[in-house]
């Protein structure tokens, strides 16, 4: 059975040093090939060819394109005559959506479904607007695979913003290179997330020892106070006497 690739997007980065260059090309060619891994063999070939030219055109003069990157950020395999309810079954696997600024695309208490990430335009956490999604980034893993309902609205911060909805399972049987670096990335957002909540468990039992040690040091205070004020007292009803 032969394949094709659907909506294909790469990246193309740069690795020279200093080098800012970090480029997206769309394939727009029909290319297909007996597997999955020949299509995207040839899309990376394709996409790197224009990313060189593209680069070479802005930094040619002081460097070459140097060890380039390139990572599928969009796109899905097909199968070449396959049946409808194929079609059906890939659509049930990415579904993408554009969103203008301001838009929710994630609800605060919805059941996490899918894996969201940015294809164009950015997406930013409503009530934390200082960390911005970009192209190629991934958001909503932690509360997919824990079972839970999404924590905070996310919103997209620009118009024309394009975001690909990823069923993992579904994902997983059709394209499971995909399906594996998006649950890496989701792994890694729970251990970000972890990482989080043991800084703040920290900084609680920091700001509860001391002011343990404060209440303490009060009450030492107040007792050595309430000595004085007795030795004084005692002291009053001598010279009393």
């Amino acid at each position: 059975m032969a394949y094709k690739l659907k909506n294909g997007e790469f990246k193309i980065s740069c690795r020279h040093d200093g080098c800012p260059f970090d480029f997206k090309v769309k394939i727009k060619q029909n290319i297909m090939g007996m597997t999955e891994e020949d299509v995207e063999e040839e899309a990376k070939k394709l996409a790197l060819d224009v990313g060189r030219i593209k680069h070479d055109a802005i930094y040619g003069t002081k460097h070459k394109l140097t060890n380039p990157a390139i990572k599928k950020v969009s796109g899905v395999y097909e199968a070449i005559g396959q049946k409808k309810r194929s079609i059906q079954y890939q659509s049930e696997a990415v579904k993408y959506k554009d969103f203008k600024k301001g838009d929710n695309i994630l609800n605060k208490g919805d059941i996490a479904k899918t894996i969201c990430e940015v294809i164009k335009g950015g997406a930013q956490v409503d009530k934390n607007k200082t960390h911005l999604y970009k192209p190629g980034e991934s958001f909503g893993a932690s509360a997919l695979l824990i079972n839970q309902a999404r924590r905070a609205d996310v919103i997209a911060s620009e118009d024309h913003t394009t975001i690909a909805f990823y069923n993992l399972k579904e994902l997983s049987k059709k394209d499971p290179k995909k399906a594996k670096e998006l649950y890496t990335e989701a792994m890694e957002d729970i251990f970000d997330v972890i990482d989080k909540l043991e800084g703040m468990v920290d900084s609680l039992e920091d700001q509860l020892e001391k002011s343990t040690l404060i209440c303490e040091n009060r009450k030492e205070r107040i007792k050595n106070l309430e000595e004085d004020l007795l030795n004084v007292s005692q002291k009053l009803q001598e010279m009393g006497n």
